[in-house]
């Protein structure tokens, strides 16, 4: 299930990522907290570490943060690059934690035609 999709923006690859606040619900943060660990694996099997973070009064405004940039470095993102984030269904169902899944990816032009790519690992991420 994709939770949320976006194109990414000058802040998105120098700060944090910013996330769509409908996305919250999908993203098991626990009551009374204004932020959780996610681990989701990216499209070559890679696991990586994010904090999601919400403001504790008023607007939630999320974002991710800690590790994010690691990610972008490793990834080699740039403006108009394209993020998604899903959540596989049957193993939150199954009583365990949930899994997530991130994909990066970019729009070429060859020959005329735009294909989407995968963006791989270019870097090690620093840790």
């Amino acid at each position: 299930m994709e939770i949320f999709s976006k194109s990414l923006k000058q802040t998105d690859i120098s700060a944090r990522l910013t996330v769509p606040t409908r996305a919250l619900k999908h993203i098991n943060m626990p009551e009374g907290d204004n932020k959780v660990n996610l681990s989701p694996r990216d499209s070559d099997g890679n696991e990586w570490r994010f904090t999601c973070y919400t403001r504790p009064d008023g607007h939630p405004k999320p974002a991710f943060t800690t590790g994010w940039l690691d990610f972008v470095r490793a990834k080699g993102l740039q403006i108009g690059d394209k993020v998604t984030l899903s959540k596989l269904e049957d193993e939150d169902e199954a009583g365990g934690a949930p899994q997530y899944r991130i994909r990066a990816t970019r729009t070429i032009t060859l020959f005329k035609q735009q294909h989407v790519i995968d963006l791989p690992q270019q870097f090690a991420p620093d840790q």
